[in-house]
């Protein structure tokens, strides 16, 4: 090989660079170019004569190189394109109409899927036509290089949504041929096709061909990356959330990618699909994975099974930690057009769960309008009583169930419901469960009359259901719940899921009244009662979420001494039973044995592991035992739970069950400390059976550190196992307290009840009559009462009590009571809310001043 002059190197550098310049070559194209000439001019090196190559041989050669080479001419403004009417119609017009018509009315969201589910969508969407304008006018102000990138930027998206819209394509011939419908769908397909004629125009016509390919390549790179982008988050998650739901043994290690990392809003949206009473997605990535079975169907083949909603809502919650519906429904779902989404679209919605047991779904145009509680404390018989009432709107053009659960105060029952027809208020038939379910659904889903049912789903937890709630209009209904002071607190119920959505702006109207002082604490600034004539009042209005949420509470400062006897007169009684009387009575409880401790693994208890590790580690080691619960049942130590990472929504059911064994062994109790439980039991009986056999039942402590739906507890809280642990106000210091008290042998205030025909020589302190409402639903769930399922239910249905063996319905007409075996409430036998304190304030200060009188004059 002959030796090159540094001059003759450094000369072929230049050349190489300025050839690849003239042939408006850049990147990988100029490399290229230059590395073929740099090898055809060392071959014409070589056979020239000499040991060396010096700059004249160079010169020689590249001469010969260029030797008829004609330079391109200098760059001058591209020529104008000639736009014909169907390239100015498919690739612009059209496309711009199409766009418009969406985001306007969002039809093909309503129908099929959403095409422009966000905004970057619709501005990826108008690029097409925007760049095929540009290029039919002649594409002035830019290189070609930019020309380049434009044409395939808008290529590669209009190919990419005309693949989205072809399983449409058989549908739309037909409506085109059929009916001079269905160019809608056609267009994209079509602006495809232009956009592919118009670049490759564009491309023909360019002067410098070499750098408006090196731009298309750049432009459609771009565009994948951006529907990467927009895309590949959803994507994943449809693809894992298909395994997911299956009954494979991918389904833990697909929920566990998940949790790595999914696209929440994809999940969601999944939540709500079967709800509309169709199997296509409503988005993008849905119909990538669902379109195809249109095809399917058009040539009459099986369609693949659809992924059920249900178990998207179950995976929801494992990946997420939270139950869907504590969640606004998806703007696809809810409508995202600028103009409302079209009303004969969107209005059209199936409720699958209509008279069902489950809340499920949100419902659009679904509101809590008003909201207003007023109460009543009476600190001598320890028990308060309160009506809740709420206004609900339906702002769409179709009937609607509103649906809730409510958790009511500790040990708290619904005691009165009432229903306003045509502006005048009905009282509520208390049955068994069986015959009140029969007659709701008879009357609501069947003749879509106007019935309002409160049944009990779960500890202290009842489901509201009120159907119809008229299109374009509102429906009221109040329900009333007794419940027993909580030491010196009482908990105002709070809504714990629901299928509607809160009014803008709205507020709780709170008024409460009773004979001690009180103030009403963990609202936004605590409200303490002022003087009311004998009594104490207060007035309060609560925020959005005041009544959405647990902690909203009555605390009172100083309650009156509690007398040892109380009595009432029960008017539900028979007539020699006609007084009722409670006497005080103290029990002591045992130390407990070892407390088996299960920790729900889930996300939403990540907040709490700091004075939950703080508690436990108060205890003594050899008094407790750990179980997390994440999806299994692992005994773990203090350490590991310090250093255990929370996420997504667990499983409790395996570890529970674990926990139930080893406390039996143990015989000590189990507190299950836990956030939402939004999953179905996967083994129900299994853990029924459990706790109902053997000679001990196991006692389970339900300590709810973060609030939210427990479906675990409303299978089970049937079997008188599951007990309702401490409220947590302060919760480090309350879950400490309540461990060391099982530890301990304490004493604990309980009561007996006697009955009696008259009043006369009575001892103690009459009080209200809600005393018998209390006994009559702590009789019907006592275990130990010895009564059969039938007489629980005649006896909380004869007292008006909504317990685990009775129910509430309210009908519209008096048929339709007959016709269902019902009779509807007294309004005179209703609970209310007295006007003045309780005469058993005024009672109980004249007998402590009595006592006190006596006691002076035995001293002096």
């Amino acid at each position: 090989m002959k030796k090159w002059t540094t001059q003759a190197e450094q000369r072929l550098v230049e050349y190489l660079q300025e050839r690849a310049v003239r042939e408006g070559f850049e990147g990988e194209e100029a490399a290229e170019l230059k590395d073929d000439l740099r090898r055809h001019v060392h071959e014409e090196a070589e056979q020239t004569t000499g040991d060396s190559v010096g700059l004249m041989h160079l010169e020689n050669i590249l001469g010969k190189l260029d030797a008829g080479y004609q330079p391109m001419p200098p760059a001058g403004p591209p020529p104008q394109m000639k736009g014909g009417f169907l390239r100015w119609t498919c690739g612009v017009v059209l496309p711009v109409a199409v766009l418009l018509l969406e985001l306007f009315t969002s039809f093909c969201g309503a129908v099929f899927f959403s095409p422009i589910p966000t905004w970057w969508h619709a501005v990826l969407v108008a690029t097409v036509p925007l760049v095929n304008a540009w290029l039919l006018c002649g594409g002035r102000g830019t290189g070609e290089k930019t020309r380049g990138a434009a044409a395939g930027f808008a290529l590669v998206t209009a190919v990419f949504y005309a693949v989205l819209f072809l399983p449409l394509l058989p549908l739309s011939l037909i409506a085109l041929i059929a009916y001079g419908l269905g160019l809608l769908s056609l267009t994209p397909i079509l602006a495809a096709f232009v956009s592919w004629r118009i670049g490759g125009s564009a491309r023909r016509e360019s002067l410098q061909p070499a750098r408006f390919k090196t731009g298309w390549r750049l432009g459609a790179l771009a565009a994948v990356a951006v529907l990467v982008i927009l895309e590949a988050p959803a994507v994943w998650t449809r693809v894992n959330l298909s395994e997911a739901t299956g009954d494979s043994a991918g389904a833990a290690p697909a929920i566990e990618r998940l949790r790595t990392f999914s696209s929440e809003k994809t999940l969601l949206r999944a939540c709500y699909e079967g709800n509309r009473g169709m199997a296509m997605g409503t988005d993008i990535s849905g119909w990538v994975f669902k379109g195809c079975d249109l095809f399917l169907v058009f040539f009459c083949v099986d369609q693949p099974e659809a992924i059920s909603s249900e178990r998207a809502r179950d995976v929801f919650f494992r990946v997420t930690g939270k139950p869907f519906n504590s969640l606004e429904p998806p703007s696809s779902v809810r409508g995202n057009s600028i103009v409302g989404r079209g009303d004969s679209f969107e209005d059209f919605e199936i409720d699958e769960h209509r008279g069902g047991d489950e809340v499920a779904v949100r419902l659009k145009k679904l509101d809590l309008a008003e909201s207003r509680f007023d109460g009543h404390v009476d600190g001598v018989s320890r028990i308060g009583y309160g009506e809740w009432t709420m206004v609900f709107r339906n702002g769409s053009g179709a009937q609607k169930e509103a649906r809730c659960q409510v958790k009511l105060p500790r040990d708290g029952r619904v005691s009165r419901l009432t229903l306003w027809v045509n502006g005048e208020p009905r009282e509520a038939a208390f049955s068994t469960v069986s015959k009140v379910k029969a007659a709701y659904k008879s009357v609501a889903i069947v003749q879509r009359r106007d019935p309002v049912m409160v049944n009990m789903v779960g500890p202290d937890t009842v489901m509201v259901q009120c159907f119809p709630v008229p299109a374009h209009g509102e429906m009221k209904i109040r329900f009333g719940v007794t419940a027993p002071l909580d030491g010196t607190r009482w908990e105002l119920p709070h809504i714990v899921e629901r299928n509607f959505g809160t009014l803008s702006g709205l507020e709780h109207a709170i008024w409460m009244q009773g004979d001690p002082a009180f103030q009403l604490t963990n609202t936004e600034k605590s409200v303490s009662s002022t003087a009311d004539g004998e009594g104490q009042s207060l007035s309060a209005t609560l925020g959005e979420s005041g009544l959405m949420n647990p902690g909203v509470a009555l605390n009172i400062s100083a309650l009156p001494a509690e007398p040892p006897v109380v009595w009432c007169e029960d008017k539900f009684a028979k007539a020699e039973e006609r007084f009722l009387i409670r006497e005080t009575a103290t029990i002591t409880r045992p130390a407990a044995g070892k407390t088996v401790i299960v920790i729900d693994g889930s996300l939403s208890m990540a907040v709490t592991k700091d004075w939950l590790v703080k508690a436990i580690g108060s205890q003594k080691p050899d008094q407790i035992q750990l179980i997390l619960a994440d999806d299994h049942a692992r005994l773990i130590t203090l350490n590991e739970v310090k250093s255990y990472r929370f996420t997504g929504g667990r499983n409790n059911e395996p570890a529970l069950r674990e926990g139930i064994r080893m406390a039996r062994e143990n015989s000590g109790p189990v507190v299950w400390i836990h956030g939402p439980q939004a999953v179905g039991l996967a083994q129900t009986e299994a853990l029924i059976q459990l706790l109902e056999r053997g000679t001990v039942k196991p006692d389970i402590h339900d300590i709810e550190a973060v609030a939210g739906p427990n479906r675990l507890a409303e299978a089970i809280y049937q079997t008188g196992c599951l007990h309702r642990g401490p409220s947590l106000v302060s919760p480090g210091q309350d879950f400490s307290r309540f461990l060391n008290g099982l530890q301990t042998e304490r004493q604990e205030i309980s009561w007996n009840w006697k009955r009696a025909a008259t009043s006369e020589n009575l001892a103690g302190v009459k009080v209200w009559d809600q005393l018998a409402r209390s006994w009559a639903a702590t009789t019907a769930e006592d275990a130990k009462s010895g009564l059969t399922d039938t007489a629980r239910s005649e006896l909380a249905a004869r007292y008006q009590m909504i317990t685990p063996f009775s129910g509430a319905v309210v009908l519209e007409t008096q048929r339709q009571y007959a016709e269902n075996g019902l009779t509807p409430g007294d309004p005179s036998a209703s609970p209310g809310i007295p006007n003045v304190p309780e005469p058993s304030t005024g009672l109980l200060v004249i007998l402590t001043t009595a006592a006190a009188l006596m006691r002076r004059r035995r001293t002096e």
